[in-house]
């Protein structure tokens, strides 16, 4: 067997591939038929991600299948064994100071350990993404000599209805995408990712909108005070302002803050107060998070486009512009056919751009995220 077979091993994705081919999903239960389409909108989102998976999957297993046929082609034709030929095509160099000290600082976040304690594993992660990076390249030169292409069964498109009327906006009066985020004041995620969605808003404005939902999943109660009182702060006329405050101040927030920042805003006291006391404050905020949860959000920031699921990975900006540019123009979107891999490694890449994170409702209770846990 290849040594380039075992170094794939390493890098592929190992989650079980579905046997069954693809088909529109339907059960059986009592007397009746049901169509997939019937499931509850978190569990088609689950099914969706466990399709897109598959799909990987599968595009890795046959970009590796192309890629030992082409190796062993190329090593006949050159009286060389195929182990010779991949040696010297999937060549990279080993990984100096210079660069385990980058890919430190930029994954930081998931590493949170002494330089010193990893640098160890650090060669083995950088050797791995740059031998990744090989393999893509050497796959696109084969997609171009050898027209090579895989077409793959297409996930179900999933669309939902999410409430906007009645949220706070900002953006276009008159959308053509929109850009619904659920989020908790606390979560530190969900402040980079609104930073980053106010950024790519700056690049749209005529054509999008972000209409802001409430999904306080930190068990501290602090997130759910400050959720009411910016509901309370939005009949003022002064949501955006309260919700950037308290974004700004989230490493100090505490018990207090939610009446803190409303003081520093100057909103009515009074107005706030009736307003808090209010049962239809707290029926908002409930209504809110009950439409989150039955759209499969069980952390934040969640992220819907036109009512599509969207789930940053590395660079939440990029895809994010790239996915309201398909959005804007949905004809030029391309079908699931990939001419070269774009397989991803089991050692997560060096986060280049401004990858964003997720606070679950798990992470929350627990504390195992250090960004996420409540003071």
């Amino acid at each position: 067997m290849y040594a380039l077979k075992r170094l794939a091993a390493a890098l592929l994705c190992t989650l079980p591939l579905a046997i069954a081919e693809a088909g529109e999903l339907s059960y059986h239960y009592g007397d009746q038929d049901y169509s997939g389409k019937t499931l509850p909108a978190a569990v088609r989102i689950q099914l969706n991600e466990l399709e897109t998976k598959v799909n990987q999957q599968r595009q890795d297993i046959i970009d590796q299948y192309i890629l030992d046929a082409w190796l062993r082609e190329k090593a006949k034709a050159e009286g060389k064994t195929p182990e010779e030929v991949a040696a010297k095509v999937l060549e990279v160099a080993e990984p100096d100071e210079a660069a385990l000290r980058k890919f430190y600082d930029q994954n930081w976040e998931r590493i949170q350990k002494p330089y010193k304690e990893v640098k160890d594993e650090l060669v083995g992660a950088v050797w791995a993404e740059r031998q990744q990076e090989k393999m893509k390249e050497v796959l696109k030169q084969i997609a171009t000599e050898k027209n090579y292409k895989v077409s793959l069964p297409e996930p179900e498109a999933l669309v939902f209805e999410v409430k906007t009327e009645n949220y706070p906006s900002k953006g276009s009066s008159n959308p053509s995408v929109t850009l619904v985020e659920f989020a908790d004041f606390q979560c530190p995620h969900c402040k980079e990712g609104s930073e980053i969605a106010d950024k790519v808003l700056e690049k749209y404005k005529d054509k999008m909108r972000i209409v802001y939902r409430h999904m306080p999943i930190n068990p501290s109660g602090i997130s759910r005070k400050l959720a009411a009182a910016s509901i309370c702060a939005e009949q003022q006329g002064k949501f955006w302002e309260y919700h950037d405050l308290a974004f700004k101040n989230q490493e100090k927030l505490d018990d207090n803050s939610a009446l803190k920042l409303a003081n520093e805003l100057k909103l009515d006291e009074a107005k706030l107060k009736n307003c808090l006391d209010d049962p239809k404050t707290k029926e908002a905020l409930e209504a809110s998070e009950a439409e989150g949860r039955n759209l499969g959000v069980n952390g934040t920031p969640a992220f819907f486009i036109n009512g599509k699921p969207f789930r940053p990975q590395l660079d939440m900006e990029k895809e994010l512009i790239a996915a309201i540019e398909s959005a804007l123009n949905p004809s030029s979107t391309t079908s699931n056919t990939s001419p070269a891999s774009s397989s991803t490694s089991t050692t997560p890449p060096a986060t280049t751009g401004a990858g964003v994170g997720t606070c679950n409702s798990g992470t929350a209770t627990t504390g195992t995220d250090a960004n996420c846990k409540p003071e």
